[in-house]
């Protein structure tokens, strides 16, 4: 019989290892990039400090790994739970940062609650899905998950911070459709989100977008009921849209309009898209080497440590740099969720399809918005980006799916 280190050495996921390791790898070389040159002054020495955070990780993912399965069942919903109760002391003393309160003090250390409130949902989600006598096409039962899933939301979009309460939605919705949500139910969900975006865009958006709504509805074919039912939703949500529109935040309002427009003002709102894919465009196949690239360095380039680390690596490594990291993030990707097909349980195959959605996102995200096909949402490219509580709980997240895989023939 194999021991303990034996079986790990045998079933540990070794793509998925490298393919995270080589995410903090990049992300370690483009944070030495921003870092350097008239733009590090107020960002210096933070290659460093993700450096000893990436050590704190590894340990984090190395004892989650030798965490058996039935631990993370027991404390799902205590997990969750404890995230709900950070969320809240977040609102009520947590620190401020550009207008947002993000963040629990803890003497000289800050930790982005919403990060831990990621696993806490994935978890509590996995626990409630993997119950054999929870069917979520049943009304009550898909109640509870959208509870779940809303009380954080809710909460998180207080602070506010919409492009992290969306990470949850996109978290959410695999988990369910994993669970046996079917595919009208999806569409019933799904329809009145992109519904929403196409009417901020105008009213041409909204007509096309309409007449495609048809054209599915036409090919599936649903009982009337469901027709009616999806019809009337969208109806409402483009007629209401403009009232939602008011109630958002002025730079919310003003990421939304500088993702169909950034040329609008250049100089405003719509200058970090600009800059953006200036320098991804700049860099040309090849790149213009490390430590070379004009817009990071003269720091035209902002947030280049965190939401725009793809553009400085982008710039300075090319069209071939991009698509090494993009193949590494498709990587990882395919692997979590390859994952939940051979896990040994159903509780651990929805904790990897959790996770596997919120890279996913996180990642479609963000490098849609550096190159101007998605808004600028504050999302930062997991594993890459800069920040200590964001690399803990994701080095958290990925030694508990590579425990799933070592033990997936227990």
């Amino acid at each position: 019989m194999a021991t303990p280190r034996q079986q790990l050495r045998k079933y540990l996921d070794w793509p998925l290892v490298g393919a995270a390791l080589g995410l903090v790898a990049c992300g370690i070389v483009g944070l030495l990039s921003a870092t350097t040159g008239t733009a590090s002054a107020r960002v210096s020495g933070l290659a460093g400090i993700q450096f000893l955070w990436l050590v704190l990780a590894i340990g984090v993912a190395i004892g989650a790994i030798r965490v058996p399965t039935r631990f993370w069942f027991g404390i799902s919903y205590i997990l969750y739970g404890i995230s709900i109760i950070a969320l809240v002391l977040t609102l009520a003393v947590g620190v401020s940062r550009m207008g947002a309160e993000r963040w629990l003090a803890i003497g000289p250390f800050r930790f982005q609650t919403s990060e831990i409130g990621k696993i806490g949902l994935i978890l509590a989600l996995a626990r409630y899905l993997s119950f054999h006598k929870v069917a979520v096409s049943r009304f009550r039962d898909f109640a509870v998950t959208v509870g779940l899933v809303l009380v954080p939301i809710v909460l998180i979009h207080r602070q506010p911070d919409l492009g992290t309460a969306l990470v949850y939605g996109a978290i959410f919705l695999p988990m369910v459709y994993w669970a046996g949500l079917e595919n009208l139910h999806l569409l019933a969900i799904v329809t009145p989100a992109i519904n929403a975006v196409c009417a901020f865009a105008g009213w041409i958006p909204w007509l096309v977008f309409l007449l495609i709504l048809v054209g599915v509805l036409f090919l599936m074919r649903p009982p009337l009921r469901w027709t009616v039912v999806i019809a009337v939703i969208n109806l409402v949500v483009g007629i209401v849209t403009p009232a939602i529109w008011d109630r958002l935040e002025p730079f919310q309002q003003r990421r939304i309009e500088t993702f169909f427009s950034p040329e609008k003002d250049p100089l405003g709102a719509g200058y970090q898209i600009i800059q953006s894919q200036v320098a991804i465009g700049s860099g040309g196949v090849w790149g213009k080497g490390f430590l070379e690239g004009s817009q990071t360095r003269l720091a035209y380039l902002p947030e280049t440590h965190t939401d725009f680390i793809f553009a400085v690596l982008g710039e300075e490594f090319g069209f071939v740099g991009a698509i090494v990291v993009v193949a590494l993030y498709v990587l990882l990707v395919w692997r979590i969720f390859r994952m939940a097909l051979v896990a040994n349980s159903n509780f651990a195959s929805f904790v990897c399809i959790g996770v596997g959605s919120m890279f996913a996102f996180h990642g479609i995200i963000n490098i849609g918005m550096t190159i101007g096909l998605a808004p600028v949402t504050g999302l930062p490219l997991l594993l890459v980006s800069y920040g200590g509580s964001s690399l803990l709980t994701n080095g958290l997240a990925i030694g508990m799916v590579l425990g799933f895989g070592v033990r997936r023939f227990e």
